[in-house]
């Protein structure tokens, strides 16, 4: 018989079943992630709680939990003296089963280095790993095969390729600068779209509005978005220190998997980024791009920000101007295809959305 039998519930994501959750979690020096969808908590059952070996544990004491948010499992701890129960497989086991049915193809658990070997021997398999973070996805060829789905996408008679990681969130006037600068410093440029949907424009109408403006450029290849560009949105931090740097670690991650998985087999050898006056976290991921891409043969290039009327032109100022209904300044600032889109009815619930946000 099992000296330990578990009760598996669902926790309510508000209230005190929420700070029960925090808690627990910064037992172990965890922090809860706010985006977590579903979590749940493994207790022991009622009937076994005065057993000898519980009785220090009550039936509705956490002895172990875990999250998931979209496609990533999070916030997984268990208590020390259960650790070898079986439970890490169950709680697996609850949002494998969850998100397969939900459609999802691929699941990713992010987690610290000395601690991926325990999500390998339930079935997970490596994608990257540095000095503060392993990631971990649940097909064991998924980026092999977006790798080589787009190799077969690409003219076989070139060596080399430029790229740009873009999130577009609109595509304005200083991407299509940076687009056709970038288009005449490298024989054929790949463009890889952000696919995670944390942006006010979804990754289905940021990915029209690029394929719209680079329409004109017959050496671009426009390719998928996918799980393998990491976003500092859907970076999972439970796991980090407290006093991290966590944009710097989150950058070196996703850096040393494009340099390591998917730049070196396409033979990317030069990205192409602008440079950034505003955002410090995007100036601090330029500069880790600079110090890790050419361990990996790719050379960062800079490009100057395009200015208007003096203003150096960003995406942000563009949701401003939404914001404010400054539609006439809005066309100094972006290209025919993306003033047509603002201004259409299906732009009407995005920018409703951004006037939301910003109140």
């Amino acid at each position: 018989m099992n000296e330990y039998p578990f009760e598996l519930r669902k926790i309510s994501l508000n209230g005190k079943s929420r700070q029960q959750l925090v808690t627990f979690l910064e037992s172990f020096h965890l922090n809860f992630d706010d985006d977590v969808q579903e979590a749940i908590g493994i207790f022991i059952s009622a009937q076994n709680s005065k057993t000898e070996s519980s009785q220090q544990f009550g039936e509705n004491d956490l002895i172990a939990c875990g999250g998931c948010s979209g496609h990533v499992i999070k916030c997984i701890a268990i208590r020390e003296e259960f650790q070898n129960t079986g439970l890490l497989s169950k709680i697996i086991s609850y949002f494998y089963s969850r998100m397969k049915k939900s459609g999802i193809q691929n699941i990713l658990i992010y987690t610290k280095p000395e601690q991926s070997e325990k999500f390998i021997n339930l079935g997970f398999n490596a994608i990257v790993k540095t000095e503060n973070v392993a990631l971990l996805e649940s097909e064991s060829d998924g980026i092999s095969r977006y790798v080589e789905k787009i190799r077969e996408r690409l003219p076989a008679e070139i060596n080399e390729f430029g790229c740009i990681v873009m999130n577009a969130n609109p595509f304005t006037n200083g991407h299509q600068y940076l687009v056709d600068t970038a288009s005449r410093q490298c024989r054929h440029l790949l463009i890889f779209p952000v696919k995670e949907d944390r942006s006010v424009f979804p990754y289905d109408v940021r990915l029209q509005l690029i394929k719209e403006n680079i329409r004109p450029y017959e050496n671009i290849s426009l390719l998928d978005g996918s799980d393998y560009i990491i976003s500092a949105a859907s970076f999972p931090t439970y796991f980090l220190k407290e006093n991290s740097d966590i944009s710097r670690i989150q950058a070196e991650l996703d850096l040393t998997l494009f340099g390591s998985r998917i730049a070196a087999p396409l033979r990317i050898t030069q990205r192409f980024v602008g440079t950034e006056p505003y955002d410090l976290m995007t100036a601090g991921y330029n500069a880790q791009m600079k110090k890790i891409l050419p361990m990996y043969g790719v050379q960062p290039i800079i490009i100057p920000r395009l200015e208007i009327e003096g203003k150096a032109v960003s995406a942000s100022q563009i949701r401003k101007m939404l914001y404010e209904n400054d539609f006439s300044s809005i066309e100094k600032f972006v290209p025919p295809a993306t003033y047509h889109f603002l201004i259409s009815d299906e732009a009407i619930p995005i920018i409703q959305k951004i006037k939301q946000k910003m109140l």
